[in-house]
């Protein structure tokens, strides 16, 4: 051991220390000699050589790794020693990362919905066919419960929801036709899925953001003001918005709602009064109740007001990321 240690003593680099361990601890070392021979040992003595030279191999593994130690730390204060770093100025922090474009979306339509008395709900990802189609009116021969629209788990018993609608067909199944719990204002955004061709505008996995408002004598003036109010909040007081007629099961009369964009106008959210026959499902007399219900699709807000497309939105390259206005 006391050539080891004056060998340990004289070393100067980590390469020295891999020589030496290699000298002492390696296949033409003499301990390992010394362990190869133990095989011609008696059983008598075998076990009590073997600890003695388990422990002798402790001890040299040990002053190695001390001289290790002890080499790294007189490496490090001869760089500091020479080097001009004020170690006690403050460190450097890593770089702040950024809302996805989803989320500012998201995080702008209810804050501005919440000065409207919305609140936002949640719901299930993976629903019934009747809180996703039944209640909405939407009977089984349409062709957004085929299979080449609807991804099914479990044919007419389970699917990944297709809109976040039936977030609010839940919450109004849940009021059982009380109107004294009325008037409601909910958001519910959400991810959803549907079995669309892929392409610079379409997902099979995207984003919608829906409103719901129900209580008397609600006007459609008040949905158009809705939208219009969202629409500025996002893109500024400058954006250009027109109103369209349109077609939806669970809604009558249907709207829908374009933006002009350099790319020309954009349909942007499709909306309508809640129709009678929905509102008698949901256990409420049309006659005294009414009320109104948008869908924004998220992912064409956040593409739009990004200045990119559905794809690279939710593409992970963060080359675009930097690029892409909104984004800091």
């Amino acid at each position: 051991m006391k050539e080891l240690i004056k060998e340990l003593s004289n070393a100067k680099t980590t390469q020295d220390l891999d020589n030496i361990k290699s000298k002492w601890l390696g296949k033409k070392s003499e301990l390992r000699a010394k362990f190869d021979a133990l095989k011609d040992a008696s059983a008598s003595k075998r076990q009590k050589i073997g600890a003695e030279l388990n422990t002798e191999r402790a001890k040299i593994e040990e002053l190695i790794e001390n001289a290790k130690s002890e080499i790294a730390m007189r490496i490090l204060n001869k760089q500091l020693a020479n080097d001009n770093f004020d170690m006690t100025l403050p460190g450097i922090g890593g770089a702040v990362g950024a809302l996805h474009p989803v989320t500012i979306i998201e995080e702008k339509c209810i804050s501005a919905l919440r000065r409207l008395g919305f609140v936002p709900v949640e719901g299930p990802e993976v629903e019934t066919p009747e809180y996703n189609f039944d209640l909405l009116d939407i009977p089984k021969h349409h062709p957004a419960r085929d299979a080449q629209d609807t991804f099914w788990i479990k044919k007419e018993e389970l699917l990944p929801r297709t809109h976040t609608t039936s977030v609010q067909s839940r919450y109004m199944m849940d009021l059982k036709g009380d109107e004294s719990k009325l008037p409601i204002k909910i958001v519910s955004p959400g991810r959803t899925y549907r079995n669309e061709a892929i392409d610079a505008n379409h997902l099979a996995i995207f984003h919608q953001f829906e409103g719901l408002w129900v209580g008397h004598d609600v006007k459609i003036s008040e949905l158009k003001g809705t939208i219009g109010f969202i629409l500025k909040e996002i893109y500024g007081n400058d954006i250009k918005v027109r109103f369209k007629p349109k077609f939806y099961p669970y809604t009558e009369p249907s709207i829908g709602a374009d933006i002009l964009t350099d790319r020309g106008w954009i349909t942007i959210v499709g909306a309508g009064m809640v129709s009678p026959q929905v509102m008698k499902n949901f256990g409420f007399d049309p006659d005294r109740v009414s009320g109104f219900a948008f869908g924004f699709g998220t992912s064409r807000l956040a593409a739009e007001f990004a200045g990119t497309n559905m794809r690279e939105i939710y593409g992970m390259d963060l080359r675009v990321f930097k690029n892409i206005k909104g984004v800091k």
